[in-house]
């Protein structure tokens, strides 16, 4: 057997022949994938001999001359001719082909992003029809209709009802209030205004506790307090949320003063004021205008006179009756610009009458006004005059008294700014509530007239009146704020 010449196969010339192969196919396929197509593109380009390299592989040349081989066992002998590959044309680009191995290559395309439209989406199908079960990504994809988001978790089997969910109370405060639990506490306030309120709870009650423990300065801790007790309840911007998020109605708030927490002996009127502003704010009622629910109206009569009058508004929802026994919710010293504010909260019932009661039920209030009547007002004693009667009998009002007496209750009494200046317990301005009598004795000053005049002594336990010191009402706060309302409506100051 012949020996196989694999000379012309040497490494750096077939390597070479090899690389411009294949990029010439490259080309072909690019330029005319359709047309041109490369028969021998899984042959060799060279008659290599498989598994031989370097000196051995014998070399292939061109012409008459060339060579022949037989192919045995796979290999290239001679006697057969050497496969040439058809001639293409050479791309420009080749020449750099040398310098980058990767020139020729075209980048490849862009993928369209699908759409929502273009993406399949099978039919929903039902949990109980559902017997398959995707088992990859896009699978799993597909069948929840959802491509490009993560598959929602199956539920297995109906979901559960929850049972009946029972708020948890955790308001402290010692009246039940809708307002108070309903309020949305997210709404945008004014964080200036929540700090102002907050100062109550946070600054000054813990001062006076500290100075309390100390016994430093207390009573000047109790003069800040009883002043910003007073400019409180005229504050504008005071809302339900602003109540709410203040914490001025739970523990540690308003209650602290009043019920006396952490052993802070808190003077008496300090006491009343922060509690009429609790049961204030408690109701809902946040306008500080002390004509709330007035109307205040002009009317003209026929001969040119004109007459001015003030008239509970209808729809006014605030109104609390005063058919009742006791003091309800006022405090003593609660004081108002006029006698109808009084009606308004429920400490009269009256616009222009001093006595307020019920048939067979007795006298709830009386109001010690003046006009004209022998009335002697000694501050925990009064005598107060019924009112005239015809034919030697009394009057309702006067009737209303004595029923009183008989059943032994007790009558809110008021005191107006009406009475004499010389009157020691006279207020300023207005009406002020001074607390619970019990009539005790009356006597008949006019048979005919059946004038009456009932002897009433003032409840004991109660605090005092106030009409002197600090303790006095109406306050400073309180005559400013008149005085400006006079002006609005023109009255005399």
């Amino acid at each position: 057997m012949e020996s196989i010449n694999t000379s012309f196969l040497e490494k750096p010339h077939g390597f070479k022949q090899k690389l411009e192969a294949k990029k010439i196919h490259l080309y072909a396929v690019k330029k005319q994938s359709s047309s041109l197509r490369i028969q021998s593109s899984n042959r060799e380009p060279q008659s290599i001999c498989r598994g031989r390299s370097g000196d051995d592989a014998p070399k292939a040349t061109s012409g008459g001359g060339s060579p022949t081989m037989k192919q045995e066992e796979g290999l290239f002998v001679e006697g057969t001719p050497v496969p040439e590959l058809p001639k293409q044309p050479t791309p420009v680009s080749s020449t750099l082909s040398a310098t980058n191995p990767y020139a020729d290559l075209a980048p490849a395309r862009k993928r369209k992003r699908q759409t929502d439209q273009e993406i399949p989406v099978k039919k929903e199908i039902l949990p109980s029809q559902d017997t398959s079960v995707p088992t990859t990504q896009y699978e799993r994809a597909f069948e929840t209709g959802r491509p490009f988001a993560p598959a929602k978790k199956r539920v297995q089997g109906p979901r559960p009802v929850p049972d009946a969910v029972q708020p948890i109370r955790t308001r402290l405060t010692l009246h039940d209030a809708d307002w108070y639990e309903k309020v949305n506490t997210k709404q945008k306030i004014n964080r200036g205004d929540l700090e102002s309120l907050k100062a109550l709870k946070s600054r000054f009650i813990p001062k006076c506790e500290a100075s309390a423990q100390t016994g430093e300065n207390l009573d000047g801790r109790f003069a800040l307090l009883r002043q910003q007790l007073q400019r409180m309840q005229f504050w504008d911007f005071v809302s339900d949320v602003l109540v709410k998020r203040s914490g001025l109605l739970d523990e540690g708030g308003l209650t602290a003063i009043f019920e006396g927490n952490k052993g802070v002996d808190y003077p008496w009127d300090i006491r009343a004021d922060s509690q009429s502003l609790y049961q204030k704010w408690l109701r809902g009622i946040f306008d500080p205008d002390l004509l709330r629910g007035i109307e205040y109206k002009e009317r003209k009569h026929a001969n040119g006179k004109v007459v001015k009058a003030h008239l509970l508004q209808r729809e006014y929802k605030d109104k609390v009756s005063s058919n009742y026994v006791g003091e309800g919710d006022l405090h003593n010293g609660q004081w108002w610009p006029m006698q109808l504010c009084a009606v308004r909260d429920g400490a009269h019932g009256e616009i222009e009458a001093g006595i307020h009661g019920q048939p067979g039920k007795g006298a709830y209030s009386i109001i010690l006004a003046g006009g004209g009547y022998d009335d002697i007002d000694r501050g925990e004693m009064i005598k107060y005059c019924g009112t005239s009667g015809k034919d030697g009998k009394p009057t309702p009002n006067t009737t209303r008294m004595l029923e009183t007496k008989k059943l032994g209750q007790s009558v809110r009494v008021l005191r107006s700014a009406g009475l004499k200046a010389s009157n020691l317990y006279r207020p300023a301005k207005g009406l002020r509530y001074d607390g619970l009598y019990r009539i005790v004795d009356f006597e008949v000053l006019n048979e005919e007239t059946a004038m009456h005049r009932f002897h009433l002594k003032r409840q004991e336990g109660q605090d005092p009146i106030r009409y002197q010191g600090v303790e006095r009402r109406p306050n400073h706060e309180e005559l400013s704020k008149y005085a400006t309302i006079r002006i609005l409506l023109g009255l005399a100051s």
